[in-house]
């Protein structure tokens, strides 16, 4: 069985088998799947109209979290067919690579705290070389206290406040 697709143009026409119009819509249910997982804030920043935005915030309501959801995003999809769906794409892709950078940047503020409180001063110059504009007296004051402190409490304490310092460099 197939169906004609018209954009609006009757030049463009084609014919899309049923397959094709299936796949279609379930990509179009998974953005609308990703789209309720985020929350209103994030959401707030996106092109969305206003029974669309009902729809999206029900979704974080439904308790039977089984069919009733899965009929719901049902829903979703169908709202999300009948608009168009690259701004809103464009915008979810926007928002997911500026969190794959923040976890970047907790990664890499990870490895240099663990480099500082394993290796000590020639890890820490090494950071500075790679950060000219971090704190250089407060990275050493925090290393040389992290290791003169004997308890684990007290290391971890100092780990994190050294961690603190090479995100904030990172930032810069």
């Amino acid at each position: 069985m197939e169906n004609k697709i018209n954009n609006g143009d009757p030049a463009e026409s084609e014919i899309a088998s049923k397959s094709r119009l299936k796949r279609e819509s379930h990509e179009i249910q998974k953005l609308g799947k990703r789209l309720a997982a985020l929350s209103g804030e994030q959401l707030g920043e996106f092109p969305l109209d206003e029974p669309l935005r009902e729809a999206l915030a029900l979704a974080h309501k439904i308790q039977n979290k089984r069919s009733a959801l899965k009929r719901h995003y049902q829903f979703i999809g169908k709202l999300l067919r009948a608009r168009d769906t690259e701004a809103i794409i464009a915008a979810l892709e926007k928002l997911e690579q500026a969190n794959h950078d923040q976890i970047r940047r907790h990664h890499r503020a990870e490895y240099w705290r663990d480099q500082i409180t394993g290796r000590g001063l020639a890890a820490t110059e090494e950071y500075l070389g790679e950060q000219p504009d971090a704190d250089r007296q407060k990275l050493r004051q925090l290393w040389r206290n992290y290791s003169c402190v004997k308890t684990a409490e007290r290391k971890t304490h100092f780990a994190r406040l050294i961690y603190r310092e090479v995100l904030l460099g990172l930032d810069e």
